[in-house]
């Protein structure tokens, strides 16, 4: 259930209506936001509320959300251990004085304002596929093309790589699970020996499919006379909508608090 929520998100939202160059204008205006406010200050609650807008306009599950937090769990700890062991301060413990109060309040700061970046990042990935998000991003930057930078070839190596990513998901599991049939379960208890050589193994079979594949595209590409398989960037039509000026209202509002801050 969990995998289909992931693969299908929710159509017909708020967020998922809107035009893509605004959630990238939007994207960009909230960041300052979420890096200078700070937490411990009456406004700091704007930027984690501007944050559940955004989760409540995509219609996104919250469990959904905390899963992907969830997988990154240990590098929050790592930085709120990081700075209470380097920021010199009162003794967060009684006896111990390797952590200071100050640090695991700067660290638990900064792994806030992870957690918001890495949540709106989300919503934006979410919401918007990455070939609306190359096209967004061409229609924002197209100044750079006239400047002679070759802005088009590079997004389309970027969408090109972002569609390859369910693919390289795809032919990993296969390979885990072909060496799970020959080998046996990768949670059995074997040496550190083993484990290198199965991992040995995974590489090189994912490399072998890999280029398996790529020679098979390149066939087919050749006999349609096809020079090249890097996807055409087309650029974003159309007028902005109400929705879309919602969206860049607010983030020039969340801008404007982070100047203030």
């Amino acid at each position: 259930m969990i995998k289909t929520e992931l693969q299908n998100p929710p159509v017909n939202s708020f967020l998922g209506c809107c035009d893509p160059r605004a959630k990238l204008v939007g994207f960009f205006l909230l960041m300052p936001l979420l890096l200078s406010q700070p937490f411990t200050t009456p406004g700091g609650w704007v930027a984690p509320l501007f944050v559940g807008l955004a989760l409540l306009g995509s219609r996104l599950k919250f469990r959904l959300l905390l899963q992907q937090l969830k997988r990154l769990r240990w590098l929050f700890f790592a930085l709120i251990a990081f700075h209470a062991f380097l920021t010199p301060g009162e003794p967060l413990f009684a006896g111990f004085s390797h952590l200071s109060h100050e640090g695991a309040e700067a660290g638990a700061a900064y792994s806030m304002r992870l957690v918001l970046m890495i949540s709106l990042s989300w919503i934006l990935i979410r919401t918007t596929s990455h070939s609306q998000i190359v096209a967004g991003f061409r229609n924002i930057f197209g100044f750079l093309e006239r400047m002679g930078l070759p802005l088009e070839r590079g997004l389309a190596l970027i969408s090109f790589t972002l569609g390859r990513i369910p693919h390289l998901i795809h032919e990993a599991g296969m390979v885990r699970e072909d060496l799970s049939h020959r080998l046996g379960s990768g949670r059995d208890k074997i040496g550190w020996l083993a484990a290198i050589y199965r991992m040995a193994l995974a590489g090189e079979a994912m490399l072998f499919r890999l280029l398996r594949s790529a020679q098979a595209q390149e066939e087919s590409l050749r006999a349609r006379g096809i020079s090249h398989g890097l996807p055409v960037i087309l650029p974003v039509t159309g007028s902005l909508g109400w929705r879309d000026g919602v969206v860049l209202a607010s983030s020039c509002v969340a801008f404007l608090i982070s100047l203030q801050s």
